[in-house]
Formats: structure tokens, sequence, C-alpha cells
């Protein structure tokens, strides 16, 4: 990989992991708080084994987002506050989430990097490690969220991810919503013009059903690019980048720096696009469907 195609990338993959979560969630439906209890148990475990596996002391983090498209039902209607699947998250450690977003859907992660950054600004210091995790479970087996016709087949997971701050950020973030009726035309658009002032990135863009596949095809022919999973794992929302760059480097071992761009749209508009560099140092976990049946 040339210097000139990896100079002034300033974020860092430190660490991915992943768990997938089955639909339905359980053979019977559990009570929204017992649901939530096991999600909150289930997440804080996987916090503990990527930090663990890269040798970050957790004392680096101060603060951790959860990120979800579809999670908002429990505590819009008051049935479940986030304040006690919190005080949960806490018994696992305080860099577990302490703050949960969801009003930007599947960019909300790129949204919780851009406040790091911001308030790192405001205060005068430079965060080092920054983590974000993402949560996507079909907590009351909704019909909308098993299938769509905007994205067809859903897939649900946790992700977490650990980004290391190498060096002074400059357009390593780009953040933005949709001004047309077409955002994932307009999200492609801004994809493209992005690779090109950042050559010798491949891109890892979310999973969609065969007809967004074409057009992402003629909109960003010629660009590296990722495969699509969504035959093998539906739309994830969020986490559709993070585990397409897990699932690539778990398959092709790096053995020197690569740059990737990970890239996210909402149905809302909103999109987010990291560019990012992983190296043989990044830590990648794929853990086993989790049930708690």
């Amino acid at each position: 990989m040339s210097d000139l195609t990896n100079q002034n990338v300033g974020l860092k993959v430190s660490g991915i992991a992943f768990t997938p979560l089955p639909q339905p969630l359980f053979e019977q439906r559990k009570p929204i708080e017992q649901t939530m209890s096991l999600l909150a148990q289930t997440l804080g475990a996987q916090v503990n084994q990527l930090i663990e596996q890269t040798g970050i002391p957790a004392t680096s983090f101060d603060r951790h987002f959860l990120c979800s498209t579809m999670i908002e039902l429990p505590f819009t209607t008051q049935s479940v506050q986030w304040q006690d699947v919190a005080n949960q998250l806490k018994e696992h450690g305080e860099h577990q989430p302490d703050t949960f977003i969801n009003a930007y859907e599947c960019a909300s992660w790129g949204y919780s990097i851009r406040h790091y950054l911001k308030q790192d600004a405001l205060m005068n210091k430079q965060t080092k490690y920054m983590i974000v995790s993402i949560l996507d479970a079909n907590v009351y087996d909704l019909e909308f969220w098993r299938y769509n016709e905007h994205w067809e087949h859903s897939g649900f997971g946790i992700t977490t991810v650990i980004l290391e701050v190498q060096q002074p950020l400059t357009d390593e973030l780009t953040i933005g919503s949709a001004v047309t009726h077409n955002g994932v035309a307009e999200f492609a658009t801004v994809v493209r013009r992005t690779t090109q002032k950042k050559p010798g990135a491949t891109v890892a863009l979310p999973f969609f059903p065969t007809n967004v596949q074409t057009m992402f095809e003629k909109l960003l022919r010629g660009q590296p690019r990722l495969p699509d999973l969504h035959a093998d794992h539906g739309h994830c929302f969020g986490s559709d980048p993070w585990l397409s760059l897990l699932t690539h480097a778990l398959a092709n071992k790096i053995e020197e720096p690569q740059r990737f761009m990970a890239c996210s749209v909402a149905l809302n508009g909103y999109y987010a696009i990291a560019d990012l560099m992983m190296t043989q140092d990044t830590v990648l976990i794929m853990n086993k469907e989790c049930c708690h049946d």
C-alpha cells in the first residue's frame, strides 16, 4: 500500500465485534423489561470482550454512545427507562454505554463520533480512543422491522467499534443529510465525491437489495467496494459497514495498513462516512448468534 494512499488518515480501527441476533429474538416473546435486560447483558459482555482483546485500558473511554435505528418504542412508551438500562450496563464497568441515540437512525454512529470530536475541540483536548456500540433487535417482533419494501429483509445484531485517533483529524468524517427526495442516490453521489478526494480507499456500503446495489454500481463505477452482504445478512442498519469490514478482514488477513470508508445512510436522509485505517493489529471478533431461550 503506497504512502500516498494511506497518508493523512487519522482514524484507525482498533477493533470490531459483532454478535448476530436471531429473528424472532425468542421463541416465546418475553416481557420488554426482561428482553432489554438480556440485551444489555449481551452488549456489556461484548464490550468487555473487545476492550480486553485490544488491550486498551477501560479508563481510556470518557463516553460510550449506544446507537439504534429501531429500539425507540420501549423508551418513548416509557415501558423501559434508559437510565435503568444504563445502570445495568454500568454493572459491567464505567466504560459501558451511557448515552442512547436513535434520532439519526443508521447514521447515528457517525453523529456520535462527531460529538466526541466537537466536545474535544471545545475542551481543547484530543481523545485518543472512541467507542461506539450499535444495537438493533426486533424486541416486539414487528412485521415492519422484519421486512420493508425500502430494504427488504432485515438483519439484527450488536456491534461495538473502537477507533483510535492517531493524529489530528481533518476531513476523516463526512456527516450530512439529503436535500432531495431520493436520499439514497444523493448519498451515493456524496460517497463518489468523497472518494475522489481520498484515492485508494475501499468503500464499505450499507447492505441493500439488488435494485439499490445496481444504482450504487452505476453511480460508483470503478470505485473499489466491498461486496454487498444483503443476501447473507439482510439490511443490518447502522451495523452494515462495520460488519462488512469485519467480514472482509476475517476472510482476507490484513498484512499492512489498508484504507477504507465506512458508509451509512438512513431512511430519513442522514448519512455518515468515515475515512479509516485497518491494520494487522485490528482486533476482529465475530461472535456466535445470541439467543436467550
